[in-house]
């Protein structure tokens, strides 16, 4: 199929500016192939590149990430040419509605709340929500679980009211738009205070900075966010959160009128996950295997 080609609109400043407007953002052209007459010529995807390991921009522009790698594998096996085009993630939704693109393509949980406007596509991974702090802080004694605590679960309610005392008085940074900010703003915002930010990566400058004293955050975001030489000091803690709030998954947003495209795209995940190539992707990219139990 085509190798990806990019678009570098203000070369080393495409970083900086990459989510400053959506139009001419095409950054990625996936692969090419003979399009299904039900499905428009170019299936448009967009990311928020601010997602590692989901999707990030490197510094000449072109993307990278778990999503990326795999989108390319998706499209190959519906025979359609996509691209792939970066936008804020908290305006995503409204953007997709308007037909600014076709495909939402952002480690998006799928919500109750979100699936009243649009429909997704079956979850194709999820890996929870967790929070991170800085060595020494006091919240390094946030209380810890073994694999993930469901929202769900008895325990769940006792977990959270313990974590809402320890974080009374401090300041926990989540991206705008995110399940992560309703959540924290639920459960923690009676007594802390929560600050809002369009990029994740800002919540971690801040963080190294004493800014916020936690983040709320996805779980794969923060572990990898930990491992990089920039964040020495940066510690995951707490529980995993999952389900509840947090949904079924991270799924692909559609429009609800696309049926056919919904069709095309989850024959294509269930195939990934039934070769092995959802599994081969997700241990390169996250060093576990995040595919979904409904689908193995």
């Amino acid at each position: 199929m085509m190798e990806p080609e990019a678009t570098n609109q203000k070369g080393k400043n495409m970083r900086l500016t990459r989510r400053s407007t959506l139009a001419g953002l095409a950054l990625a052209t996936l692969t090419a192939g003979t399009a299904f007459a039900e499905l428009p010529a170019t299936i448009r995807i967009a990311t928020d590149a601010e997602s590692p390991p989901y999707s990030t921009a490197k510094p000449d522009g072109s993307l990278e990430g778990y999503e990326i790698d795999i989108a390319k594998v998706w499209c190959e096996k519906m025979g359609v040419k996509c691209t792939v085009e970066v936008a804020d993630f908290s305006g995503m939704i409204p953007a997709l509605t308007a037909g600014k693109f076709d495909i939402i393509m952002a480690s998006m949980s799928i919500t109750a709340k979100r699936m009243e406007v649009i429909n997704f596509s079956l979850p194709y991974g999820g890996t929870g929500n967790t929070m991170a702090t800085m060595k020494g802080s006091t919240l390094e004694g946030l209380p810890k679980m073994e694999g993930k605590l469901s929202l769900d679960s008895p325990e769940a309610a006792g977990v959270i009211a313990k974590m809402a005392e320890m974080l009374k008085g401090k300041v926990i940074g989540v991206e705008a738009g995110s399940v992560s900010a309703d959540f924290a703003k639920e459960k923690f915002g009676a007594g802390s205070e929560i600050r809002e930010y369009k990029k994740s990566e800002e919540i971690n400058l801040d963080l190294k900075a004493g800014r916020v004293d936690a983040e709320l955050n996805g779980r794969s975001f923060i572990y990898n966010s930990t491992k990089q030489p920039e964040n020495e000091g940066m510690l995951m803690v707490g529980p995993v959160f999952d389900e509840g709030v947090f949904g079924l998954g991270v799924g692909l947003g559609l429009r609800k009128e696309d049926t056919e495209l919904k069709e095309k795209l989850d024959a294509a995940i269930r195939e990934t996950a039934k070769d092995g190539t959802m599994k081969e992707l997700s241990m390169k990219w996250f060093g576990f295997d995040t595919t979904p139990s409904s689908l193995r």
